[in-house]
């Protein structure tokens, strides 16, 4: 596979090299006799795909990209696909945005002998397959947008087609943090917060393995941050996580387990409560009874 530096002639619109004996072309000149692989010499190709913006607009009939896959974490590998050609292609043009220009010019493919033409908006990490895919190796987010592909036929004519990438960064797992970490008592309040430095995402709190949402006496602060209860119950005890997710990755915290002391009257229903309350009273009062019937009597 051989690779061509950038051509500064090529991408400033100059007439490429003259091959020796070979007739030039005005670059609105449509090509003498039919189109085939032998007729059509490569400084043509290389014009009709630098000339593009100043040609009509290419088509984009049939010509479809797919990428693979259109949401990519950072550090991978994406390429985008070329379906419905038809036809003879003699090279492949891509370009970055929906720009069909010089300047947004990642590579141009040569068929004919297996050459690429680099252009200004090549960061080197962008390959052309012999299919006239596109790959991007190692994917950054500065890398979401656009990417127009054009393919120039045996007549000259050009056929374009348009696909998108989003890319997202991996999460950084979040810390738990807790206003005190002992064991707590029953009526006591504690307050859990999620730490983490990453922007532009969303937080869940996990209870022993399932989402939680507010509740009676569980509070979300509005970030999602912060998990306040408020009074603890006993069914309250046990472990918690929280989870950081945005639109392609997740990540949850360590488990922080809440234990909750076990109190004796304090652990007793408000009933309960009455009830011991009430027989201690008549306990009390039959005792009572006794003494008096044993020795005042």
């Amino acid at each position: 596979m051989k690779l061509h530096r950038p051509c500064e002639r090529f991408w400033t619109g100059s007439s490429p090299h003259r091959e020796r004996g070979q007739h030039t072309a005005g670059p609105m000149e449509p090509p003498s006799g039919p189109a085939s692989r032998r007729h059509v010499p490569w400084n043509r190709l290389l014009l009709a795909v630098a000339l593009l913006s100043f040609w009509p607009p290419p088509t984009t009939a049939r010509l479809t990209v797919d990428t693979v896959p259109p949401l990519a974490a950072e550090g991978s590998i994406v390429v985008f696909n070329i379906l419905g050609k038809e036809g003879l292609v003699l090279g492949y043009g891509w370009f970055r945005g929906n720009r069909v220009d010089r300047a947004a010019a990642i590579d141009v493919y040569q068929i004919l002998n297996n050459s690429f033409t680099p252009g200004p908006a090549n960061t080197g990490r962008e390959t052309i397959k012999p299919n006239g895919s596109l790959i991007i190796q190692s994917v950054q987010k500065r890398d979401s947008g656009t990417y127009t592909v054009v393919t120039v036929k045996a007549d000259l004519t050009n056929v374009s087609a348009s696909g998108d990438l989003q890319v997202y960064s991996l999460l950084q797992q979040p810390s738990i943090q807790v206003s005190d970490p002992m064991d707590r008592d029953k009526e006591n309040k504690v307050v859990i917060t999620c730490n983490t430095n990453e922007t532009d995402i969303s937080i869940k709190w996990i209870f022993n393995g399932q989402y939680i949402k507010a509740a009676k006496n569980i509070f979300l602060s509005e970030d999602g941050k912060k998990l306040t209860i408020d009074p603890i119950k006993k069914e309250n005890a046990g472990k918690y996580q929280c989870e950081i997710f945005n639109i392609g990755t997740s990540n949850r915290s360590g488990i922080f387990e809440l234990k909750v002391k076990k109190s004796s009257l304090f652990d007793l229903t408000t009933g309960t409560v009455v009830g011991i309350l009430v027989v201690t009273s008549v306990c009390l009062g039959l005792i009572a009874a006794l003494v008096y019937f044993l020795f005042f009597k």
